[in-house]
């Protein structure tokens, strides 16, 4: 008897940790736009068809604003991210943003430019990483707007684009 008492404690244990993972999705309808929410530094992957199987075309950080397109159903939204379209499972949106990093929100952003020493292009990027996906080449001297920093990033706003540049390459 007690090995049975043990293991339905165990199934519904597991059951109730299910729970909030699979139930308590927020709906996208009624939204204009949203956010990311991923625990533990994980990334959103941005995909090109509605199915878990599908390309991925970015991958979107924690806080990441998206536009939402329509609710697909199924647990899909049709977003615009970073100046892409793509759907995301809608269990990883909110309509609050959440939480940064500590210190991230007494950031100053601040106007700047692109500097380069040779005087070539300059990678804005999705992410705060060098092999990710590159948003746009910045021309030496194209003005932009610093409005956070993460390591040995600057994650900045030019146009109507936000991304992820090397400090070194950003001089106020």
């Amino acid at each position: 008897m007690k090995k049975v008492m043990s293991i339905v404690m165990v199934v519904m244990m597991a059951i109730g940790l299910m729970i909030p993972a699979f139930g308590t999705a927020e709906s996208v309808k009624g939204h204009s736009e949203m956010y990311v929410y991923c625990a533990n530094g994980k990334r959103l992957n941005l995909r090109d068809m509605p199915t878990l199987n599908s390309s991925v075309l970015l991958r979107l950080d924690n806080g990441t604003k998206v536009g939402i397109i329509a609710d697909m159903g199924e647990g899909w939204a049709r977003v615009s991210a970073n100046g892409r379209e793509g759907f995301v499972k809608t269990s990883f949106l909110t309509s609050k943003k959440p939480g940064t990093a500590a210190g991230s929100s007494m950031f100053k952003s601040f106007a700047a430019k692109v500097y380069s020493d040779n005087g070539k292009k300059v990678n804005m990027r999705v992410r705060a990483d060098i092999n990710a996906d590159r948003i746009a080449q910045l021309e030496n001297y194209t003005s932009i707007q610093v409005i956070g920093e993460t390591g040995s990033w600057y994650k900045i706003k030019w146009a109507n684009a936000v991304g992820y540049m090397m400090k070194q390459y950003v001089r106020a």
